[in-house]
């Protein structure tokens, strides 16, 4: 069966291996640069957060020989693990002071996304668009997170100038940076969490630190929206190299939701700041 067969049979085999207050239904989402996902929302009766299963790794396993009640059976356990156990609030959506210490921000292709980004309070940076959430409750298994878009501003009587200083505070507050050597020549530059990580080269001080730790400039390759490269100025691969390379990692390895840009950036110490 093709994949459109596929969901809405795990649909009805999901339906008889879960709690008999949980409905479910086929939910698509559109996701960054425009993709669309297709899963399974659980919903939960009187829980306002249910949680979204998308299916793509379901279908490949299916294609490589695995029945329908075994697939059906590990999603209904997935669920248990992630499933919400209370409602949230969602009264606080609507006050800009029960948010505001919660809203971050992440880091976007700008081209991919011209569509979002008339909808949503943003900033230019690089290629790049800022953009803003507000983080709900997190777990090992993944953030629930509201998107703010322009209606919130109003709803909060507040302007992108507001949300942008407190996400500023608060992301690095929130999600900490990480920088992890993976070789002699090579860092991994994130947030603790490996989630919208690659806005952590925005936090004060960070490529400062990277600097110090690298010894040079370095170059940034843009590795996902999760992650960034640093790679070391002396390294002796030259900047077309390392953007063929990008550009080719992108278009075999990473989904398309989750490529941030095909550029190379570049931290110059003497300037301090990224350079593209």
């Amino acid at each position: 069966m093709d994949y459109t067969e596929f969901i809405e049979a795990m649909l009805v085999e999901v339906r008889k291996h879960i709690p008999a207050d949980v409905t479910v239904d086929r939910h698509a989402a559109v996701k960054n640069n425009g993709t669309v996902r297709v899963g399974l929302v659980l919903m939960r009766q009187g829980i306002n957060m249910s949680p979204t299963i998308y299916l793509e790794e379901f279908y490949e396993q299916y294609l490589e020989g695995a029945g329908l009640l075994e697939l059906a059976r590990t999603l209904a356990a997935l669920y248990e693990k992630v499933k919400v156990a209370e409602s949230y609030p969602c009264g606080d959506i609507f006050s800009y002071q029960k948010v505001r210490d919660r809203i971050v921000y992440k880091l976007i292709q700008r081209k991919m996304n011209e569509e979002l980004l008339r909808q949503v309070p943003y900033s230019e940076y690089l290629d790049l668009a800022v953009v803003f959430y507000v983080l709900l409750e997190g777990s090992a298994f993944g953030t629930a997170t509201l998107l703010v878009r322009n209606e919130h501003l109003c709803q909060w009587n507040t302007t992108r100038e507001e949300i942008s200083e407190a996400a500023r505070k608060n992301t690095p507050r929130l999600l900490p940076g990480t920088i992890e050597q993976l070789a002699n020549y090579m860092y991994v530059l994130s947030n603790q969490k490996r989630n919208m990580g690659a806005a952590a080269m925005l936090y004060p001080d960070i490529m400062g630190e990277a600097e110090s730790l690298i010894g040079e400039n370095f170059y940034i390759l843009p590795s996902s929206i999760h992650e960034v490269i640093l790679i070391p100025e002396s390294h002796g691969v030259n900047r077309e190299q390392l953007k063929s390379m990008v550009e080719e990692i992108n278009k075999t390895e990473v989904e398309p939701e989750d490529v941030l840009s095909d550029s190379v950036y570049y931290y110059s110490g003497k300037e301090g700041r990224i350079l593209q």
